[in-house]
């Protein structure tokens, strides 16, 4: 998540600082991207072991709510302004900073399970 933060971060402060620019612009996106392509499968086995009693629907919760964050998410865009990235670049780091948090307060990586399953035998 920090590699996300990061990237996101990067694409606002280059469109403040320095302005509409195309290097900076892509190579913030590259980051940003990339530290998605690292989170998201992450996610999605954390998503699947919390679910693990009914996967099916596990998979189709993580699926709507992707779908559905991603259709919330395009039009503000559009709402703040077509002429520059820095609606993007505010909303992706909005997204970022609240799935830090959620990272933070839901899934609490600090604290370590053991790994063990109670189970039950019938006598």
């Amino acid at each position: 998540m920090g590699v996300v933060l990061i990237g996101a971060l990067g694409q606002v402060l280059v469109v403040l600082t320095v302005g509409e620019s195309l290097v900076g612009t892509w190579t913030a996106l590259f980051v940003t991207v990339g530290g998605i392509g690292l989170v998201f499968p992450a996610a999605m086995t954390i998503g699947q072991t919390l679910g693990r009693a009914a996967p099916g629907a596990a998979s189709a919760l993580m699926g709507g709510l992707q779908f559905l964050l991603g259709a919330v998410a395009s039009p503000l865009v559009g709402v703040f302004g077509e002429d520059s990235s820095l609606p993007m670049a505010l909303i992706m780091l909005s997204a970022s900073v609240a799935a830090l948090l959620a990272l933070v307060a839901l899934a609490r990586p600090w604290q370590r399970s053991t790994g063990t399953r109670q189970t039950t035998t019938a006598a």
